[in-house]
């Protein structure tokens, strides 16, 4: 009975390697499918709302208000697949960021160009205020995630009043992305419960509740690279979401996985 105890240990360990190939596998995919799928998506929606305009400057009502309706269908179709992508590959890889050299301040422009369609659906604007360039080392499509939660959510619970974006460089080797809105804020009470899983608050009229991961998969990606993220709002005066992070998120990941 004994001396099967080192084969059964050694098949053991066969079988764990081999599920933790299949695991990276499925990590590798994952990026590769959050990557390839959530540019052409995007584009779609950037195409569905320049012919929108298109239909609305050459006074076409009937064709404005169909591509309104697939407006916004592609639009939350793009946000839940994103979504879904994301979490299933920060879930595969336990919140460890893909680090390499990203410029932020173009992820900010990029992302704010896509969801300016949606502010002005809602009559709100958008406001930046960024460097030229921020280079640094993060993930970037952990970056992407974050700046389009919180834009997104501004958008959504902005109350149609102008949203400020800004990004700035402080001068102990970190960065500080702020998303600012004027709308519905959140009591005091919620504002630790809206980073949980699945945690909901209600949205403005006309917009459904999202599936309460938003901000759950934001603080988990802002803290896999490192960094802290502060919400300040009161009711009816608006909220502003604050993420500071390292400018090498490299470092941070790499001495917790050794020390892991």
């Amino acid at each position: 009975m004994q001396s099967s105890l080192p084969d059964n240990e050694a098949r053991l360990r066969a079988r764990i390697s081999e599920l933790e190939q299949l695991l990276q596998a499925r990590d590798e995919f994952l990026s590769i499918a959050a990557h390839e799928l959530r540019n052409p998506m995007h584009s779609l929606l950037l195409q569905v709302s320049a012919a929108l305009q298109l239909a609305r400057q050459q006074g076409a009502s009937p064709l404005a208000r169909r591509l309104e309706r697939v407006q916004h269908i592609v639009d939350r179709y793009v946000k839940r697949a994103s979504l879904l992508l994301d979490v299933g590959r920060m879930n595969a890889t336990r919140m460890r960021p893909q680090v390499e050299s990203v410029d932020f301040a173009e992820v900010v422009r990029e992302v704010v160009e896509s969801y300016s369609p949606e502010a002005v659906f809602n009559r709100s604007s958008l406001t930046m205020r960024i460097p030229a360039t921020l280079c640094g080392r993060w993930d970037r499509l952990g970056l992407e995630q974050i700046v389009s939660n919180l834009i997104s959510n501004a958008i959504k619970f902005g109350a149609g009043a102008s949203i400020d974006v800004s990004l700035e460089s402080k001068q102990d080797s970190s960065v500080k992305f702020e998303v600012r809105d004027r709308g519905i804020g959140i009591a005091q009470i919620d504002q630790e419960r809206i980073f949980g899983r699945f945690e909901r608050l209600s949205a403005q009229p006309g917009h459904p509740a999202g599936a309460g991961v938003g901000l759950w998969l934001v603080r988990g990606l802002v803290e896999s690279h490192g960094g802290t993220i502060q919400v300040h709002s009161e009711p009816a005066k608006g909220s502003t979401f604050t993420i500071v992070l390292p400018v090498d998120a490299g470092s941070i990941t790499s001495e917790r996985h050794d020390q892991a």
